[in-house]
């Protein structure tokens, strides 16, 4: 907040941090809805037209789709992380500049809310933060495909379960590593592109 100085340029900076504000908002609830209706559609479509004896096809669409739905709510949690890194931003700006903040979460606006507009017991409900309640409802469906999984797993066999538990566990783990090798590689090709793109601009 020390850093902030009050002039036009800092506004320009407000009105896009704002902006993302706004954007992650809406990405933060668009995420498990898209994701829920993805999964919903996906296993309508499996137990439709996957017959009952592909046990083995069943078992790596629900593990596949309980590491989709993991993903997802790590890009969640993400996104959260940023919107509230944005929020803090805002307050500071506002705080320096127009010497008054804007709440931005439920505990910010529960000091402006006077207690007769919220009774006793509707303030646990109230306090509730909601991006916690969505977390629940991603493991909630990582718990219901991997139960799917397990139910079919006894069918396939032990030695074939195993095996694809190995497999599948390699593939992840190299996965991992090419895309973590991936991005060392292109730091360094991203910052020359930078530094070029910002001297061509200075020059010009």
């Amino acid at each position: 907040m020390n850093k902030v100085e009050c002039s036009d340029n800092v506004w320009k900076v407000y009105e896009r941090l704002v902006e993302d504000w706004r954007r992650y908002d809406a990405i933060l609830w668009q995420l498990p809805f898209g994701t829920m209706t993805a999964v919903g559609v996906i296993l309508t479509l499996a137990f439709h037209y996957i017959p009952s004896s592909e046990y083995g096809v069943r078992v790596a669409l629900f593990i596949a789709l309980a590491g989709f739905t993991f993903v997802m709510m790590h890009v969640s949690y993400k996104v959260r992380h940023f919107q509230i890194e944005r929020a803090a931003c805002i307050e500071a700006i506002e705080c320096k500049c127009a010497k008054f903040t804007i709440p931005y979460n439920t505990k910010g606006a529960d000091k402006l809310v006077l207690c007769k507009e919220i009774k006793n017991y509707e303030r646990g409900f109230y306090e509730m933060r909601s991006y916690h309640l969505v977390y629940a409802m991603y493991v909630g469906m990582i718990y219901m495909l991997l139960l799917f999984a397990f139910i079919e797993l006894p069918h396939v066999g032990l030695i074939y379960a195993a095996i694809y538990a190995c497999c599948t566990t390699t593939v992840l783990i190299l996965i991992i590593i090419s895309i973590e090798w991936l991005q060392r590689w292109l730091q360094p090709h991203l910052r020359r592109i930078r530094l070029h793109w910002r001297r061509r601009g200075e020059r010009g």
